[in-house]
């Protein structure tokens, strides 16, 4: 008899109240019973978990298979007897907390075989406030590259994995820490697999946060038990790559996440001694492998606590540490069109450069499109616009309609609105919203705006910094439907005026002549063709008689 094609293996540790719904979501998959098997290991619960998971096995002998074991510790070695009793040509590990969507493992499994794919990447969709991968999850992938498309960002092993290649490799969890035992497998996998493939049109794995609840593979740990896990991932990237911007992009995932984060108001308030092992233990992983490239692309509160380790400034960063980042970012310093976050050190004689501060390229244009509309003559829109960081208070904001073609451009200011509900994120923004009115039949500079197809822009000029976006693509859902058409005078003929979205969602003004316009002028020169043609014959019977 064939052995089922994919092995489903679960880690439970008090797991009661979700396991139900995580053991459904498997069992209600559309690749079918006959295809796939259940291996979940009890690893010591001290809750109903070890029952559920017997009950589960007596209603479905020869799907669900149960291992009960003393408690581990983690999720290493539940995972690892699963592996060793596993008999699918793939394997897909999932968390007792989670589930998955119904047609998830029939999605990846076929893509597995399209592909003949060693790991694939199921989308992944967080519940309860969780935080998930997304940047893989664009489009799907066949033949995913690790460097260039976000996959080694995802190192948990919620994947489907060819079996064949973890034996291959002789990998197992380390069942030695406690914590991060999945970043080495995964890696592993990565660097030895042909193909990569990632399936994002479809919701296969759901990553929950359940209050208070500690799961087999959540657990706090101390990044002092972290960092020699972090060094020897570290150490298996520059084993697996040479130096150079591949390198440094699977770099860049674990300075930000396991280095740098470690450093944070938690860490700043241990006592001293405990401060200095931590800084101690991470110092020598930027020193070897930071790089200007991870630099440049960081934030500047990671910018100033990699400056900080690779120099050895402990108070420094310790001050910096103590700074919440909301409070840094929101007194800025505005200089020469640059920005500089208000963080500790900053110019006080400490030596650390302002680009570790700056701030400048997170400044972006933001803008929401309220309405629309035109009435007779006159454009009306209203929304709000601001720059992000610095905001727009004391600033000035512009409409800008603008001729391509031509180049031709005309600016008109709005009226500030109050918007006092505004904040998108750690900045608020009170005077942010605008109302404009525009009066077409004298919009290009006193006279009727041309004929022709005009852009419609926002410009926002906040403290010396000015920024120009194109309006439209982020707007109210109803705005679409409030596209209408209006009339500008032009002497005794009237052109019509039309707003309309292109294929990006851009707002564009089109003026052009009128259907009324259209036909007066078709009727004026069929009068006036018909004079001509009366003249000419009348002409012509002059010229008989007179011969």
């Amino acid at each position: 008899m064939a052995g089922p094609l994919v092995s489903v293996i679960i880690a439970v540790y008090n797991a009661e109240p979700f396991l139900r719904e995580c053991l459904d979501s498997v069992l209600a998959q559309s690749i079918g019973h006959d295809r796939m098997e259940v291996i979940a290991v009890d690893d010591g619960s001290r809750d109903a978990g070890g029952a559920i998971l017997d009950e589960y096995a007596e209603r479905h002998p020869g799907v669900v298979r149960v291992v009960h074991q003393e408690n581990s510790g983690g999720p290493s070695r539940p995972r690892n007897v699963g592996l060793d009793i596993a008999r699918g040509t793939y394997v897909f590990f999932l968390d007792a907390d989670d589930y998955l969507g119904t047609e998830a493992l029939e999605r990846m499994v076929a893509m597995a075989e399209r592909n003949d794919s060693d790991v694939v990447l199921g989308k992944m969709v967080g519940v309860g406030g969780r935080s998930v991968p997304k940047s893989m999850f664009t489009v799907n992938r066949d033949r995913a590259d690790l460097f260039k498309h976000g996959v080694y960002n995802t190192l948990s092993p919620t994947k489907l994995f060819r079996r064949e290649l973890i034996e291959r490799l002789g990998l197992r969890f380390p069942e030695n820490v406690r914590s991060g035992e999945d970043q080495p497998f995964t890696a592993r996998v990565y660097f030895n697999a042909k193909v990569i493939s990632v399936v994002a049109d479809y919701p296969c794995y759901y990553a929950t946060h359940r209050e208070g609840h500690v799961s087999a593979t959540q657990s706090p740990i101390h990044p002092l038990e972290r960092m020699p896990q972090t060094a020897e991932v570290m150490e298996l990237v520059a084993g697996h790559t040479d130096p150079g911007e591949n390198r440094d992009r699977l770099m860049l995932r674990h300075i930000r996440l396991e280095v740098l984060s470690r450093f944070n108001l938690r860490w700043a308030e241990w006592p001293p001694e405990e401060r200095e092992a931590v800084f101690n233990a991470a110092k020598p992983l930027i020193d070897a492998w930071h790089t200007d490239w991870i630099q440049e692309r960081l934030g500047p509160w990671d910018r100033l606590r990699a400056y900080c380790l690779r120099h050895g400034l402990l108070p420094e960063l310790t001050d910096i540490a103590l700074c919440p980042a909301y409070e840094a970012e929101a007194d800025v310093t505005v200089e020469d069109g640059r920005v500089f976050a208000g963080y500790p050190h900053f110019r006080d004689g400490s030596g650390i450069p302002d680009e570790c501060f700056e701030l400048t390229h997170q400044v972006k244009a933001r803008h929401w499109l309220e309405e629309a509309t035109i009435d007779g003559p006159v454009l009306y829109m209203r929304g709000h616009a601001y720059l992000s960081v610095i905001g727009v208070d004391g600033g000035e904001v512009e409409i800008v309609l603008r001729d391509p073609k031509s180049e031709t451009e005309h600016r008109f200011p709005v009226v500030t609105v109050d918007t006092p509900d505004l904040k998108p994120s750690r900045h608020a923004y009170p005077h942010a919203g605008f109302r404009v009115a525009i009066d077409l039949a004298t919009a290009g500079a006193g006279r009727p705006l041309p004929r022709g197809t005009w852009n419609i822009s926002v410009s926002i000029e906040s403290r010396g910094l000015r920024k120009t976006v194109r309006l439209g693509p982020k707007r109210a859902p109803e705005t679409a439907s409030n596209v209408t058409r209006g009339q500008v005078r032009r002497g005794f003929l009237r052109d019509s005026a039309h707003l309309s979205y292109d294929g990006k969602g851009n707002l564009r003004l089109t003026i052009a002549q009128s259907a009324t316009t259209q036909k007066a002028k078709r009727v004026a020169r069929r009068y006036f063709s018909g004079i001509r043609r009366l003249m000419a014959r009348s002409g012509s019977t002059v010229r008989q008689r007179s011969s």
